[in-house]
């Protein structure tokens, strides 16, 4: 496993049972997740037996989206992925992180 990987990794672990507000910038769409962590698996494209999926961070909890009403909706299922293929941290700090792979940008904060 990468080291970056292993520092954002980490970075989760240490604010699990907290929410945990995802920014998630691709192309031209911002998403808004606000996410209850409970734990951090690290999936490898070898684990799954569909060929398009990447090395990915699997977080396990809850959460919800803002709708384009401003309304916050249920997420569909009880985990968020963050595909980590090109990692890069550009900050990592004590409440908030911003990172960005090959697919996104993310800014996390501490709710």
């Amino acid at each position: 496993m990468d080291q970056t990987v292993q520092k954002l990794i980490d970075w989760l672990d240490a604010h699990a049972n907290k929410t945990i507000v995802i920014k998630k910038q691709e192309l031209e769409d911002l998403d808004t997740v606000h996410f209850q962590l409970e734990t951090v698996e690290y999936r490898t494209a070898e684990d799954t037996i569909d060929d398009y999926l990447d090395d990915a961070l699997i977080l396990r909890g809850s959460g919800n989206t803002l709708n384009a009403d401003g309304e916050l909706v249920p997420l569909p299922q009880h985990s968020y992925e963050i595909a980590v293929s090109g990692l890069h941290l550009d900050n990592l700090g004590e409440g908030n992180a911003e990172l960005q792979t090959a697919r996104a940008k993310y800014a996390l904060s501490i709710s």
